[in-house]
């Protein structure tokens, strides 16, 4: 049904890819302070320099919703081991403890389908500004993303004859959904049924986590790129600058005309 060992080994690999991200933003750094710089002493790039800014915006942002997001994990595998512990005692079931767990899972998956969200409409708003159709397929991973999450909760109501909509929020929604179970089925059937969503909630949001680093190391690959085609473009015009040194002629040097002094 659940396996916490595999949900440990996920996260590890979570941290390692965490460790690349944070390389990445140390990448972007270094490039916000040399990226664009020459195209626009050259006379030009105002859009391109904007959509860099807009680039490492995203990364900002990328990087927090990461560390949210590591966090959120970090609370859902302690909510998993609390809950297998109570499926293995039922009985130790006290009402405010339970109440208080699902209070955190549904405010755990509340703020991961509110990043999804946000970021499916700011790749999307991205592409539409900027022509990006990279931008504009990210968009649509994090609004499938979302959906599939969404999904999660919706399936498990459905099952109950309810519908998320029903609800003000889905801790309103998980709170239902286990005093509904636990009228008809008892504890345990209730207890199993919100450590299935909790743990499908977990690797939600480790695949929301992949996602994110995907697109920080696409975002990344593209200034860079951008950048190197700038950088040579300069190299260019240098070159043919340095082929041809001849100066051209001030306008004092030359000869004054000959009806300068006409008339006098």
């Amino acid at each position: 049904m659940y396996n916490n060992e595999l949900l440990q080994q996920k996260t590890t690999e979570q941290r390692d890819m965490q460790l690349g991200i944070r390389k990445t933003a140390a990448l972007v750094v270094a490039l916000s302070a040399t990226a664009w710089v020459a195209p626009a002493q050259a006379g030009g790039a105002v859009a391109g320099a904007t959509e860099f800014t807009q680039i490492a915006n995203n990364l900002q942002l990328i990087l927090s919703y990461e560390q949210q997001i590591e966090s959120y994990v970090r609370q859902g595998l302690q909510l998993q081991a609390q809950l297998q512990n109570l499926v293995s005692n039922p009985t130790s079931l006290l009402g405010p403890e339970i109440g208080q767990m699902i209070n955190t899972m549904g405010k755990i998956m509340s703020t991961g389908q509110s990043i999804g969200y946000n970021m499916a409409q700011i790749d999307k708003n991205f592409a539409s500004t900027f022509k990006n159709p990279t931008a504009m397929n990210f968009s649509k991973m994090f609004t499938s993303w979302h959906k599939t999450n969404t999904d999660t909760l919706e399936g498990a109501l459905k099952a109950i004859g309810a519908q998320r909509d029903q609800y003000a929020s889905n801790e309103a929604a998980l709170s239902d959904l286990y005093n509904r179970s636990q009228a008809t089925k008892g504890n345990l059937d209730a207890l199993q049924t919100m450590a299935q969503i909790n743990v499908r909630q977990i690797q939600e949001l480790q695949s929301l986590k992949e996602l994110l680093g995907t697109q920080a190391q696409a975002q990344v690959t593209y200034m860079a790129t951008q950048n190197a085609k700038d950088q040579k473009a300069l190299d260019d015009l240098e070159s043919i600058l340095r082929r041809d040194p001849t100066p051209i002629p001030a306008a004092v040097s030359a000869p004054a005309p000959k009806w300068k002094n006409f008339g006098r």
